[in-house]
């Protein structure tokens, strides 16, 4: 009778929850959890890499559809990044790297064309080229540099006059400027402000910006394929794998420039998302630390091109922070202007 009890008691649920033995050893335990073999930590973390710009650039698509306008966003960041991607992918097919960075770079030009086409829906006007500022040329500018130090005509009759007006100091100055010159009109054409020669990227008809990465993409996957894959020129392929690389990373560290001259010329962080300059910043971490931590055969000039990045959207955080909290908006101008118009309003004094 006991045995049989003890059975029975041995097989009440709960009765041998803890103990090592027993029949209740076979219940399910409280702390016990069956993860799946292919949800690692590895797996979370190149998912979140390749799926960032869907969260970041989304939220941009989101906030120009919800208030019906582009402005004080550079529609310069899609050509960056999109261009930037394609020379990813080209270079892949070169030198196979990591099929994450792969991932993430096909997640990019999915999301950069949605976002170019929600920006060029919602294009103001002012964005268009008709509106926008020349630039003075080039020759006009090398022309005014030219006069300030030489006669107009070198090789006239003043031609003694300006061998013995030579002099170290002046020609050192001369070349400042010159490389003053091309620095601006450098830092110019990423001023989505001002015409662009060929009025690349600021089409008005929306279908020329399609028929450029259409060409383009063709263009540049057709060389690479030809160069790498069907020729097998293997010490050209590796050639045109460094230029293709070392272009994707310039273009990309010019991300920035667009956005910079945008928010500095309306002087407000109107349509402009914190959590893509956040995105920026995270970015630029992870990327630093993984050519200096993780990568092994890099050279120099990758890490010099994110360094210059970062420090480009540090400048952007700063641009952030002074236009939203500091600047004297509209808010304060539109404030001044009731007072004035309450003042007129009063009577005067007796």
């Amino acid at each position: 009778m006991e045995s049989h009890d003890g059975n029975i008691q041995g097989n009440r649920p709960g009765a041998g929850f803890g103990s090592g033995s027993g029949a209740g050893s076979y219940l399910p335990r409280i702390d016990q959890f069956y993860i799946p073999e292919w949800l690692t930590m590895q797996f979370v973390l190149n998912n979140m890499i390749c799926f960032t710009p869907l969260i970041s650039y989304g939220t941009t698509v989101l906030s120009i559809r919800k208030s019906k306008t582009a402005l004080g966003f550079s529609i310069d960041i899609c050509a960056t990044m999109l261009l930037a991607s394609i020379f990813r992918i080209s270079y892949y097919l070169i030198t196979p790297y990591d099929v994450v960075l792969l991932r993430q770079s096909l997640v990019m030009i999915f999301i950069q064309l949605i976002l170019l086409r929600t920006s060029l829906h919602y294009r103001p006007e002012e964005y268009k080229y008709d509106k926008l500022d020349p630039v003075e040329p080039f020759t006009q500018l090398l022309h005014d540099v030219w006069l300030e130090y030489f006669p107009l005509n070198p090789f006239g009759s003043d031609w003694k006059h300006l061998l013995k007006s030579l002099s170290f100091k002046g020609f050192i100055e001369f070349t400042y400027k010159i490389c003053l010159v091309m620095l601006y009109k450098f830092l110019k054409f990423f001023d989505p402000s001002y015409r662009r020669y060929g009025s690349f990227w600021q089409w008005n008809q929306d279908k020329n910006y399609w028929l450029f990465l259409a060409y383009f993409s063709v263009a540049q996957l057709t060389v690479t394929m030809f160069v790498a894959k069907v020729m097998n020129w293997t010490t050209i392929a590796q050639s045109i794998g460094s230029v293709i690389g070392s272009l994707g990373l310039f273009i990309e560290s010019l991300l920035p420039l667009p956005q910079i001259s945008i928010l500095n010329k309306l002087k407000s962080v109107q349509g402009f998302k914190l959590i893509l300059l956040v995105s920026w910043l995270c970015g630029d971490v992870v990327k630093i630390s993984y050519l200096m931590f993780g990568a092994s055969n890099i050279s120099a000039l990758f890490l010099f091109f994110a360094l210059f990045q970062m420090s480009l959207d540090m400048y952007i955080a700063g641009q952030y922070v002074y236009y939203r909290f500091y600047y004297p908006g509209e808010k304060e101008s539109t404030t001044n202007a009731e007072e004035i118009e309450l003042c007129a309003l009063d009577p005067a004094p007796a």
